[in-house]
């Protein structure tokens, strides 16, 4: 199993668990670029060393940066 561990479920539809895995994957980029941008889905991705959630949010959002709510790649849209 790789390092992220992404978990994926619908807006107040969680399974929980595995349930809720998708899969696994070596870096981050790779983990997020992995996710499909629907509106009603939410994610989780945790660091599978610490087991904290690294990021998480809706997918439409997944390229934003949290704390600042700007495009890391520096993209305008």
């Amino acid at each position: 199993m790789r390092r992220y561990l992404v978990f994926t479920y619908y807006a107040n539809r969680p399974l929980g668990g595995y349930h809720d895995f998708l899969d696994s994957f070596s870096s981050l980029h790779e983990a997020l670029e992995n996710l499909h941008d629907e509106p009603q889905r939410f994610f989780q991705i945790v660091d599978r060393n610490t087991m904290r959630v690294v990021r998480q949010g809706l997918t439409a959002f997944k390229d934003y940066n949290p704390k600042s709510f700007q495009r890391e790649d520096g993209d305008s849209g």
